[in-house]
């Protein structure tokens, strides 16, 4: 492994704008999943729990997910506008 400490900005640029990529197909999923739900001839506890556990703990977790990657988005796009900015000094 080399000793190089640092980074490439437009490769993180990149991983940035991946995470971001990523979170939006994880919000087109639930909304498709949404849509598939609501349109199926489903009825009785069967349909209620498994509506239940969509609408409460999985769409709760992939909120979760999608604020966590946006998080990261910017996170990494912060951190290579930062080794822009000191490359420029």
């Amino acid at each position: 492994m080399s000793d190089y400490i640092g980074q490439v900005p437009e490769e993180v640029d990149q991983l940035s704008a991946e995470f971001e990529t990523k979170a939006g197909d994880l919000e087109h999923l639930q909304s498709v999943i949404n849509g598939k739900l609501a349109g199926t001839t489903w009825t009785g506890p069967d349909r209620d729990r498994f509506e239940s556990d969509w609408e409460g703990q999985l769409t709760t977790s992939i909120t979760q997910m999608v604020a966590q990657l946006r998080g990261a988005s910017q996170l990494a796009a912060d951190n290579a506008q930062e080794q822009r900015d000191a490359s420029a000094s």
